[in-house]
């Protein structure tokens, strides 16, 4: 008797668990669904635009064309004698800080993540804190800096700001913190320069991270807009970033060019897909790395 009742119990919980998971389960996949939505929606409604003509952009601006037109991305190879010269500035400034900064970025995590100095640990925790400050608080320092060296409206200018990043220092010192020190031992004993010791095991090893954190730095960098805005102030060196939100009626002057700026921002997110999607593997094997303990 006894026993056919805690089988009736334990039933009854395993049903209403089940229930529960269940319910659980329809409602995470809602929230994600709309939150999907809500994400994507902006994006597609800028596809939607980029078809428009500007004055439909004025009149529909969140519905489907009513005359689908390609004049806007005509309009792009045309405006102040075409775009492409801020997108090849784009491409120049992100592949480059990118290269540098992943470089910068592993060699200072190499030493924090397997080397042992006075201060390393304070060293460390000082420069942790310098993510707390807000970039903008920086801006007029390095205006005012730049300025003086001659490096407005120049790629330097440009470039310099964004080659040390702390977050990827921290991201990258945490992977190799999990790299097993015997490894970097048996290196030493057979010869091995600290050169080497970086090159030839610690950047394979940590390639994956490497691959992640050079993804996020171009993503952030070819976004960039503050910066570029402040330091450059002639077309031909802008970035695609700062020339877009800025572009108006070549004839009247004043009125923003709602289409061109609709298929620019097309254009200009192009790469940033493409980049994700090719390299997406080594991006979504990093994002978690920060949580790896040595």
């Amino acid at each position: 008797m006894m026993s056919a009742q805690a089988s009736a119990i334990s039933q009854k919980s395993s049903q209403r668990y089940r229930t529960e998971r269940q319910i659980a389960v329809i409602a995470a996949n809602v929230f994600l669904i709309i939150y999907i939505i809500l994400a994507l929606y902006p994006l597609f409604m800028m596809f939607l635009n980029s078809f428009k003509s500007d004055s439909e952009i004025l009149s529909n601006p969140a519905y489907m064309p009513q005359k689908w037109t390609l004049e806007s991305y005509q309009a792009i190879f045309k405006y102040h004698g075409g775009l492409w010269r801020n997108f090849v500035n784009s491409a120049i400034v992100s592949t480059s800080s990118t290269v540098v900064a992943v470089f910068f970025a592993a060699m200072a995590a190499f030493a924090f993540a397997k080397y042992t100095f006075k201060g390393r640990d304070l060293l460390f925790a000082l420069l942790l804190a310098t993510m707390m400050v807000p970039g903008e608080i920086t801006v007029p320092t390095l205006y005012i800096i730049f300025s003086k060296l001659g490096w407005l409206n120049t790629y330097q200018g440009l470039i310099v700001p964004t080659l040390t990043s702390v977050f990827g220092l921290f991201m990258i010192r945490q992977y190799m913190l999990s790299v097993p020190t015997a490894l970097i031992e048996a290196a030493r004993i057979d010869g091995a320069s600290h050169w080497q010791l970086f090159w030839n095991i610690m950047v394979p090893t940590s390639s994956p991270v490497l691959g992640a954190f050079a993804i996020i730095h171009f993503l952030g960098v070819w976004n960039s807009y503050l910066w570029p805005l402040v330091v450059t102030n002639k077309r031909d060196i802008q970035p695609i970033m700062v020339v877009l939100p800025n572009m108006t009626d070549p004839i009247i002057g004043f009125l923003p060019v709602w289409g061109t700026i609709m298929a620019g921002c097309v254009l200009a997110t192009l790469p940033i897909i493409i980049v994700f999607i090719a390299f997406q593997d080594k991006f979504m094997s990093g994002v978690v790395v920060g949580a790896v303990k040595g």
